[in-house]
């Protein structure tokens, strides 16, 4: 029998990606009998993809609540590579990137600081409270479909009235030091094994059992697709300035690779992830058509360069 195609690959692939989306922590088992496909397929499926970066995640974010915040700063600074090295051990840090366009630095902290301090600052771009993260689920199509289909959509797209911002917080946070704990070991995948994770960190199981039954109340789940593996795409920022922020995920939902969509203020930024020039031209074309249509009012944009997540 000879080997599977590339394409049929990423159709298996894609269909695993979709059980795990629905529900991040499903067992091997399960998501075999919902795919349709043998235990020991899904099992090696999964380690090629998160080998080659096909799956990113499921990880977790935190959400906005009344005693818990996170901020986002887009700056422009004289030397954007040095302040990027220097804050790699900075206090209160969550994330930092060097991007190249209308900003060349990005942080994320749980602290409000005053980066106009640092040496070469020069002007802040935007700041804000960072709200809700959405990371849409993604279909198994060409970057030529996904456009077609993004402009139909467009065509029978029709301003009438500014969608309601649902901009609400969640239930207040009463995290213990535990609970932090077990949010930094299992934030970049909730499927890591849970009994060596445990003894690693030295958190109890009851402890786990409790957070993890909570953790939707404070955290959303978020599962990337990327059929050309992650660290292939060149990753585009936008802010998006829109009062129709539904139809505007539903767009981007459109595209074969997962945008990562967080709320800034009454804002979205949105990262995402292409693979040549020719579908980055493309983005573009679609970008402007949706400002035809007065599906954005507005954009600002840059191009991640380097980014570290603490």
């Amino acid at each position: 029998m000879g080997k599977i195609s590339y394409d049929n690959k990423t159709l298996y692939y894609h269909k695993i990606f979709e059980q795990i989306f629905e529900a991040p922590t499903m067992s091997i088992y399960d998501i075999s009998l919902k795919a349709e496909m043998s235990r020991n397929t899904v099992s090696k499926y999964m380690k090629e993809m998160y080998l080659r970066d096909v799956l990113i995640g499921p990880q977790i974010r935190m959400k906005p609540a009344p005693n818990y915040k996170e901020y986002i700063y887009l700056m422009n600074f004289r030397d954007p590579f040095q302040v990027f090295e220097g804050l790699n051990k900075f206090p209160h840090v969550l994330y930092h990137a060097m991007t190249f366009g209308e900003w060349n630095v990005m942080v994320v902290t749980n602290r409000p600081l005053d980066f106009s301090r640092l040496v070469g600052f020069e002007a802040m771009v935007k700041q804000g409270v960072r709200g809700r993260s959405y990371t849409p689920k993604v279909e198994c199509v060409t970057w030529e479909e996904s456009f077609r289909r993004a402009y139909d959509r467009m065509t029978t797209f029709t301003p009438i009235k500014t969608e309601y911002k649902d901009r609400l917080l969640t239930t207040p946070l009463n995290w213990g030091e535990d609970e932090w704990t077990l949010y930094r070991a299992f934030k970049y995948n909730v499927r890591k094994k849970v009994t060596p994770t445990l003894r690693r960190v030295k958190v109890r199981y009851e402890t786990y059992t409790k957070w993890i039954e909570d953790l939707e109340d404070h955290c959303s789940f978020h599962v990337g697709f990327y059929p050309g593996g992650y660290r292939n795409y060149m990753t585009y920022c936008f802010l998006f300035s829109s009062d129709h922020e539904d139809s505007l995920k539903s767009i981007l939902s459109l595209f074969p690779t997962t945008p990562f969509v967080l709320e800034m203020g009454n804002q979205l930024m949105v990262f995402i992830n292409m693979i040549s020039s020719e579908i980055t031209r493309n983005l573009f074309c679609t970008i402007y058509d949706l400002k035809r249509k007065e599906m954005i009012k507005g954009f600002k944009q840059a191009v991640a360069v380097f980014h570290c997540q603490h």
